[in-house]
């Protein structure tokens, strides 16, 4: 579902650069402008990323002021053969060439601190087109312009991401908020150990909550996103919206939701085990430290978590760990057995409340047909006893550690919830 239309208008952003649509640098600028734009309460239409084509440039820029309030240009305003944004804008506002002196004196100022005068491949910077407002750039060497044309605003800006960002807070920013009358609400659900097939079929339909905010899901090898948000007349109605939709998904799906915003599952683990008084141990096989790295990244973990074994050999599951050699022989280090030996012999080891274990094909060789590459099994031990569970994952030997990991903090989450009873 879309935002309605309002008064605030609607924004558009064209990024321009044969280095962007080959994919040879990563665009940052539209992602950071589209958060921008939202935010302060502008309805972002579509993003154009097109190549160094003059025609191409001056056909985007035409239809996009034909159809938006405001349009965000960045990029090809520098000195280069293939900078030719300027030239574009200046066909299609009909503009001549002035020299402006305030361009003029920054840039020698800015090249008397290192250089001395501006060098002659500069000097094209002072000129700017003569009917357009200028947006001085104090962190860099290529001024932005500002034209308008039939009440439709136009900004240029410089590409690199930190010229870009300055300038659009400096002058963009406080223009729309002028002209906005919507506030920005936006709210992220994490979810992690279901699938994104399998959440929304639990959550059923949108309909009835997709009328009172836009609901977008996220998906990644870790967990899926969901983002919702809105536009209304005041801060304080988008955000009752928001806590309508967002009670309203918890009932179905709120087992999975580990964090809202920024937070992380290491974070939500740790504040579980302080809250509860209790530590926690890790044995590691094929993540190889990726889960206490994890833990370890947030400021006071060393209040919960007690010590990490790196158990990637067999002899160090024996040796560290107390794994049963018989039963390692018969059943092999990637199996149910061993990743329970694990979890309680880490216990028992560190002393900890709580043990998590893992073990299994990272890939993207050593699988068999029996075994296959991303076989893992993972356990969980405390006093109440110890659960444990296959998973199978693909042949990205990075994404398996990556995956492995998410679960077993994920599996240690549910535990100290009570959400996971031991196996029988």
């Amino acid at each position: 579902m879309g935002f309605s239309k309002s008064k605030s208008g609607q924004a558009e952003i064209i990024v321009i650069g044969d280095e962007v649509i080959s994919g040879f640098i990563v665009d940052t600028n539209s992602k950071y402008l589209g958060q921008r734009i939202s935010e302060l309460g502008m309805r972002v239409l579509c993003i154009t990323k097109i190549g160094d084509d003059f025609s191409e440039i001056k056909e985007s820029v035409e239809k996009a002021l034909q159809r938006s309030d405001w349009v965000i240009l960045t990029g090809g305003l520098g000195v280069t053969h293939d900078d030719i944004t300027k030239s574009v804008v200046m066909k299609v506002f009909g503009s001549n060439l002035r020299r402006d002196a305030k361009v003029e004196a920054m840039l020698q100022e800015n090249f008397s601190k290192r250089s001395g005068n501006i060098p002659e491949s500069v000097q094209s910077q002072c000129e700017v087109p003569d009917n357009c407002h200028v947006l001085y750039n104090e962190v860099g060497t290529a001024p932005g312009l500002r034209f308008e044309k039939n009440r439709h605003v136009l900004f240029c800006l410089p590409g690199v991401p930190h010229e870009m960002k300055h300038l659009f807070e400096q002058y963009i920013a406080p223009e729309l908020i002028k002209n906005s009358t919507k506030a920005f609400s936006q709210r992220i659900l994490r979810t992690t150990g279901i699938s994104e097939a399998d959440l929304w079929a639990r959550v059923g339909s949108l309909t009835r909550l997709q009328n009172k905010a836009n609901i977008a899901s996220l998906p990644s090898h870790l967990g899926v996103r969901i983002r919702l948000s809105c536009l209304e007349e005041t801060k304080d109605k988008g955000e009752t919206l928001l806590d309508e939709v967002e009670q309203s998904l918890m009932k179905t799906i709120g087992p999975y939701v580990y964090g809202k915003n920024n937070e992380t599952l290491e974070a939500k683990v740790g504040q579980l085990l302080k809250d509860k008084s209790m530590t926690l141990a890790t044995a590691e096989s094929c993540t190889g430290g990726l889960i206490g790295h994890r833990l370890t990244q947030i400021s006071g973990s060393s209040k919960y978590f007690k010590e990490g074994f790196i158990v990637y050999s067999n002899e160090a599951k024996v040796s560290r760990l107390g794994v049963d050699q018989k039963i390692l022989d018969s059943h092999g280090a990637v199996s149910e057995p061993i990743a329970r030996l694990m979890a309680e012999g880490v216990c028992r080891a560190a002393g900890a409340d709580i043990g998590v274990s893992v073990t299994g094909i990272a890939g993207p060789t050593g699988g068999s047909e029996e075994k296959p590459v991303g076989l893992t099994f993972i356990a969980v031990s405390d006093v109440f006893g110890t659960w444990s569970g296959k998973y199978i994952y693909t042949h990205d030997r990075i994404k398996n550690k990556e995956r492995v990991a998410q679960t077993a903090l994920n599996l240690v989450r549910m535990r100290l919830l009570g959400l996971l009873e031991e196996k029988k």
